[in-house]
């Protein structure tokens, strides 16, 4: 997993999506999930997930809510720099 300390940030949006993307594939991967199966189940495609995964989108807040829910997560976990 990439380091948090790895990335230099333009700005508060470019590192709060990135704290947010590396959260998504830690939750995921802790819940045993593979990318097509944790789209599946939200009705996305891999790719999306792997967008959100590698920063280039994100899921919008009400997704992103569901998304904590279903990973166990709160929505506040998500945006923790402190959990990747």
């Amino acid at each position: 997993m990439m380091d948090e300390m790895d990335f230099v940030y333009e700005d508060e949006e470019s590192k709060l999506r990135v704290i947010i993307s590396m959260n998504i594939r830690k939750y995921r991967e802790e819940k045993g999930l593979t990318q097509t199966e944790l789209g599946e189940h939200f009705g996305k495609a891999k790719t999306t997930v792997a967008s959100w995964e590698g920063g280039k989108s994100l899921p919008d807040a009400g997704l992103l809510f569901r998304l904590s829910k279903y990973l166990g997560v709160t929505i506040d976990d998500m945006y923790k720099e402190s959990n990747i």
